[in-house]
């Protein structure tokens, strides 16, 4: 699954970075200095053990700064919980910190984008059934990276509606009930409200 995102995101990406007439075709009008966004978020994770795949609710936010009308630097914050799994009470919270570029088609009515962000992954378990002591869980800190792309819908010069953003979220939790290689197959699906400040 991992492979297979990447194909796309790199194919996307590629696609656009060779359009050359892209910036130019955009209109001239003015685009934010910064965004700010905040979201709710679902995931979907398989964490390729015992577990069985799981989803998880919670929220996030962002802020981007735009570096001309097409590029953007995003810092994304996030949070999601599962409480059960698969019959298994996990209680499990996991907080993601990723950062990286995102590129914009900033038309009039629309604004579709892709984004490639890495980072980290601050997780809480109260339950791993690996351990002698299931109860005890398990904390830590671990890679993660968020692969895909969304819709921004202007509805004022300041205020923007997203309808959706969907992600490739992958993690590198180690657990003794994961894969060999500690991977987390995750879809991630945000959708929210973004501020816009100032204008270039």
């Amino acid at each position: 699954m991992m492979k297979h995102v990447v194909r796309i995101g790199v194919f996307a990406l590629g696609a656009l970075m060779s359009s050359g007439t892209l910036a130019n075709a955009q209109s001239s009008a003015e685009y934010p200095a910064a965004e700010a966004g905040f979201n709710y978020t679902f995931t979907h994770q398989n964490p390729g053990g015992s577990i069985g795949t799981f989803n998880g609710n919670g929220g996030s936010g962002y802020l981007s700064y735009n570096i001309n009308k097409t590029f953007s630097l995003v810092a994304d914050l996030g949070a999601f919980h599962t409480a059960n799994a698969n019959g298994i009470a996990l209680d499990n919270t996991t907080f993601t910190y990723l950062f990286g570029p995102r590129i914009n088609w900033r038309a009039k009515r629309f604004t579709p984008y892709i984004q490639t962000l890495v980072g980290g992954a601050r997780f809480s378990n109260a339950y791993d059934p690996g351990l002698s002591t299931p109860s005890l869980g398990m904390t830590g800190n671990a890679f993660a990276a968020a692969i895909g792309g969304g819709v921004d819908v202007p509805v004022t010069a300041h205020f923007t509606v997203k309808p959706f953003q969907v992600d490739y979220l992958m993690t590198q939790i180690p657990s003794s009930t994961a894969n060999a290689n500690y991977l987390q197959n995750g879809l991630r699906y945000s959708a929210g409200v973004v501020f816009s400040f100032g204008s270039k």
